[in-house]
């Protein structure tokens, strides 16, 4: 099991390096060992950041957060491949309302600097500029998981 793990965590490694044009230009730190959840619709929602993002843009000292997606589908269609990226512009929008909710800072947030990695397609999503509808969609879902919730 264990050589299990290190072989996979070598082939995260080789496609994280192989990502460094998608990834230059930012900071990686650490993310705090503790994050609290997001509240969105009446509904606990658990966001772990697996680092930090650090980056500047015209003077300005920016924040944002990144997480480590390892995606199971490797179909080469068009709608995987719309699917893939749908989920990660979602995760990376949700990485930026964690940011917002929970990450302390003095640094502003940043669209750009909240992104979903896609470790085995080597793809990196950052949140999109406009956030309003994937924001309305994540919190209607909610809602609508608190408003069932109780019947359950």
């Amino acid at each position: 099991m264990r050589q299990d793990d290190a072989v996979k965590s070598v082939e995260v490694l080789h496609s994280l390096l192989a990502m460094s044009n998608q990834t230059s230009g930012f900071q990686f730190v650490s993310s705090p060992a503790k994050q609290a959840k997001l509240s969105i619709g009446g509904v606990e929602v658990s966001v772990y950041a697996d680092m930090l993002v650090h980056g500047q843009e015209k003077g300005v000292e920016q924040i944002g957060a990144a997480v480590l997606r390892m995606t199971q589908d490797d179909t080469a269609t068009d709608a995987a491949k719309e699917k893939r990226k749908n989920m990660g512009l979602y995760v990376a929008t949700l990485l930026r309302l964690h940011v917002d909710q929970n990450i302390s800072s003095n640094r502003t947030a940043s669209n750009q600097l909240c992104m979903s990695i896609d470790v085995q397609h080597g793809e990196a999503f950052m949140a999109p500029k406009a956030t309003t509808q994937r924001t309305k969609d994540i919190t209607g879902a909610c809602q609508f998981i608190a408003a069932l919730w109780p019947t359950l």
